[in-house]
């Protein structure tokens, strides 16, 4: 126990003393969070459209054809269900507007009222998913009867609209957790990588190797080492978000606890893939570009920067299995959400298998020279 110690302390003591690595591991990922932050990627997207057919006949299904059409011409989303659960997809955020259609559509020569409701921070989606509901209605109403020049839409269809308060999600509340894992993913594989490579390189492993130092002992102290540098990037990230971005974090403790198990567990995980990478690269010529090559496309495709629903099919289900997507997920569960560590079961275990399959990949391809 006491060479354990001895050198988690000196580990630790070798980290606070280098400044420079202190700023860049926390100023890098800080920087990024603020400018990415303050854009306004909330901007116009195109709208997730719902539909309730509540009519089930024949013509309330073509109108639904109809604008399936029109949204796929439009490269909108189209999603069919109950009223009941499209308004909680619209209440959560998920959509922006639903269509209602309502029961004995267009069976008499009433006037038929689609009912419209709309994510009421979304006006310019809403504008558009009228538009198509406006052409969808227009072509119904050319197939179902001859129109004669004084029979206009108005006359046979109308629009009912109204606005919903939603579940409010900004992105910098998308960004802050996810910045806190790329930042704990960086300093696992970038910090030991380097450190251990240059070791190497300087001697140092050699020296160690002739003192009672099993592999083992050093993984340890440095595992430790890193751990407390992941937690305290994760604290410092995520209150600086919610200073900063205004960013609501950790509403119980029960989130904080989620987060700093979730910090830790990430960070022995990405810690122990840096170890994999410095024991089998040789020089740092070797470890630079082989620790790129696994880190960007987890940056890019895990979650960080923008939902993975946004990437092709074949793709999700190949990113969600990647160990920064876990903890990505499984932090912005406990910031945002208030998840408790029974909730997380999922991430947590996915974070628990890499980390064991790592770590002893880690014992068996480290190399004191």
């Amino acid at each position: 126990m006491s060479i354990y110690v001895a050198l988690t302390v000196a580990s630790l003591k070798m980290y606070f003393r280098n400044w420079q690595g202190i700023f860049w591991s926390l100023f890098f990922p800080a920087v990024i969070m603020v400018i990415f932050g303050f854009i306004n990627f909330g901007g116009f997207n195109a709208p997730d459209v719902g539909v309730v057919d509540q009519s089930q006949t024949p013509i309330s299904t073509r109108l639904t054809v109809l604008l399936d059409f029109f949204v796929s011409d439009e490269a909108l989303d189209l999603t069919v269900g109950t009223e009941e659960d499209l308004t909680k997809l619209l209440e959560n955020g998920d959509l922006d507007v639903i269509f209602i259609i309502p029961e004995g559509f267009a069976e008499t020569d009433a006037k038929s009222v689609v009912s419209v409701r709309a994510d009421i921070r979304k006006p310019q989606e809403k504008a558009v998913a009228l538009a198509v509901l406006n052409a969808s209605l227009n072509r119904l109403l050319e197939e179902i009867e001859e129109t004669p020049p004084e029979f206009i839409l108005s006359n046979r269809f109308g629009i009912s609209e109204s606005s919903v308060e939603v579940d409010e999600e900004e992105f910098s509340d998308f960004l802050v957790p996810g910045i806190a894992a790329m930042a704990i993913m960086q300093a696992g594989i970038f910090g030991v990588v380097f450190s251990l490579v240059r070791f190497r390189a300087q001697g140092v492993l050699r020296r160690l190797f002739a003192t009672p130092i099993g592999a083992n002992h050093f993984l340890v102290g440095q595992v430790i080492t890193r751990l407390t540098i992941a937690l305290m990037q994760a604290y410092i990230l995520l209150i600086a978000g919610a200073i900063i971005l205004d960013v609501s974090v950790g509403g119980s403790a029960a989130a904080w606890l989620s987060l700093s198990v979730l910090a830790l567990l990430g960070g022995a995980l990405f810690i122990s893939l840096g170890l994999v990478i410095s024991g089998w690269a040789k020089t740092e010529d070797t470890a630079a570009p082989v620790s790129n090559i696994i880190a960007l496309p987890m940056m890019f495709m895990s979650g960080i920067f923008f939902p993975t629903d946004v990437l092709p099919n074949a793709l999700q289900n190949f990113v969600q299995f990647l160990p920064l997507t876990y903890l990505a997920d499984g932090m912005r569960e406990a910031a945002l959400d208030g998840s408790s560590l029974l909730e997380l079961g999922p991430e947590l275990l996915g974070l628990g298998i890499w980390t064991v399959a790592l770590f002893a990949l880690a014992t068996r391809v480290f190399k004191w020279e």
